[in-house]
């Protein structure tokens, strides 16, 4: 009975033994893998923060689906905002389209919680009224939102988000007749809403899709 229990005790040893390997194991791996794949090294078209931004003052606007789109309508899921207008001759078009085309890409391959909302913010609010607004987002993608706000609000939130965008009068025209001069750039928020990154332009829904996806898992690594 004695060499019984002492062969038990052994087996027993042993096999804890196993188990403390193997954990320790996994735990080196998963920190490897959690390394491999922080925030700090992920590669874009553009740039990632190092901080994300939170410093972003109450903003007022109104959105396609007739609700106000503020600070906190960016909380709970991932938003990218892009900054153009419905008379735009070819960024603004190429972005949506290539928007639409990674959004499509996304809805493939990820659950709904994490797709992002696509936002489009009008920089030309005296031509684009909702009506129009919301015309112009839904013909690229039926889950797309316009928001829009008076002129003074919208140039406070381009300025406080690094956008440009300029009024571009036609010679001999009247007064409703110029173009906008404005930056191209995705401008990604994540789930805190708070800005985490800009896409580049041009954009591709490859590149677009890659960017998303790489921050997206670096970011679910680290929780």
């Amino acid at each position: 009975m004695s060499m019984s229990r002492k062969s038990n005790s052994k087996f027993i040893g042993f096999l804890l033994f196993i188990v403390v390997v193997v954990a320790s194991v996994a735990i080196y791996f998963g920190m490897i893998r959690h390394r491999a794949v922080s925030l700090a090294d992920v590669k874009i078209d553009g740039v990632i923060l190092k901080e994300a931004r939170s410093d972003i003052a109450p903003f007022n606007l109104q959105d396609t689906t007739g609700n106000p789109f503020t600070r906190d309508s960016l909380k709970g899921h991932w938003t990218m905002m892009f900054f153009g207008f419905t008379n735009c001759g070819m960024v603004c078009p190429a972005t949506m389209a290539a928007m639409n085309g990674m959004y499509k890409k996304l809805e493939s391959v990820l659950p709904a919680d994490q797709m992002p909302t696509v936002v489009l913010i009008t920089v030309d609010p005296e031509r684009d009224d909702m009506n129009r607004l919301k015309g112009y987002v839904n013909s690229f993608n039926p889950h797309f939102i316009g928001a829009r706000a008076d002129i003074n609000e919208t140039v406070a939130l381009e300025k406080q988000l690094h956008i440009a965008a300029a009024k571009i009068q036609a010679d001999g025209a009247g007064k409703n007749h110029y173009t906008i001069n404005h930056s191209a750039e995705v401008l990604l928020f994540n789930p805190d809403g708070n800005l985490q990154a800009f896409f580049s332009y041009p954009h591709t829904p490859e590149k677009l899709t890659h960017d998303y996806r790489a921050i997206l898992d670096a970011t679910n690594a680290t929780v």
